[in-house]
């Protein structure tokens, strides 16, 4: 699975750049979640994260869903996907949103479905109710923006905590994982992922079967797709659903590094401290590991 991952840069220019899009208006758009909570009380949680993104702004810190190194499910996670003008779509035009993580199904009446679909198996996609119907609409295949991931090894003494490690791509480049998205009509504006015009747009981590780096901690890893050309292709109004999920299969493991991160990352939420300590694990557990 993937309950955890990084974008760590707050530059929106390296990431517009990146992914052929433009972010300014749709960061101003968005209602924040930069340093959203991991799933309290839904109601006022958009409020309290729109006033933490006015004030990072203010204070020249990072734009909504970016300079972020603990995303968690249920907070406002950074989005591309195409233009809803098949024509512009097949062009490459596209479009950024905040979504909240945890895709909420337009048959759903309750946001609590969402913490069960973070993650959507590959292997599932053309079964699942929820899913089934997006994987083949090019407007519900997207691309969550992201530089690392994380995932946990279980101890040898079933007493003792998971290790967290990090995983990168290319020595820690930003990356696009394999997703899926949805909109509907929600009726309390102040839910994260809920648009001006009263939509909640939400969105799943697609995962696949692990590569040779990620499988000796966990038998699940997002899908990501390699580079800017299958990010293009996953966009595309002609891609079929078979073609869609034949590209879902773990990256190149030559690409990729692991390696243990903080235990701090087992606690998010409000009051929570997170920053670049959360990516590496502390000198003294190394040294204990060792």
């Amino acid at each position: 699975m993937c309950g955890r991952y990084t974008v760590t840069t707050k530059d929106t220019k390296t990431i517009a750049d990146r992914f052929q899009v433009e972010l300014e208006k749709a960061l101003e758009r968005g209602s924040g979640g930069g340093g959203g909570g991991n799933g309290g009380p839904a109601a006022k949680e958009s409020a309290e994260d729109g006033a933490a993104a006015k004030g990072a702004k203010e204070k020249g810190k990072s734009p909504p869903g970016l300079g972020r190194f603990n995303v968690a499910p249920t907070q406002e996670i950074l989005v591309v996907r195409s233009s809803p003008d098949p024509e512009e779509a097949a062009e490459g035009a596209r479009e950024a949103r905040l979504m909240r993580w945890g895709l909420v199904p337009v048959w759903a009446k309750d946001l609590k479905v969402g913490y069960r679909m973070i993650n959507a198996k590959t292997e599932n996609l053309t079964k699942s109710k929820a899913y089934g119907p997006l994987v083949g609409k090019f407007r519900h295949r997207c691309l969550i923006v992201a530089d690392g991931f994380y995932e946990w090894m279980r101890a040898e003494d079933p007493k003792q905590p998971r290790q967290p490690w990090r995983f990168t791509v290319d020595g820690g480049a930003p990356f696009a994982f394999a997703g899926l998205c949805t909109r509907k009509p929600w009726e309390d504006a102040e839910d994260r992922g809920v648009d001006e015009d009263g939509y909640l747009y939400s969105a799943t981590i697609i995962t696949t079967t692990p590569n040779a780096v990620v499988k000796p901690v966990h038998n699940r890893m997002p899908a990501i797709l390699p580079d800017a050309e299958a990010e293009a292709a996953w966009l595309r109004p002609d891609l079929s659903p078979e073609d869609a999920i034949a590209m879902l299969g773990p990256l190149d493991a030559r690409r990729m590094e692991g390696a243990p991160a903080n235990p701090a990352l087992n606690k998010v939420g409000k009051g929570v401290a997170e920053g670049p300590e959360l990516l590496v694990a502390p000198q003294d557990e190394l040294a204990v590991d060792a």
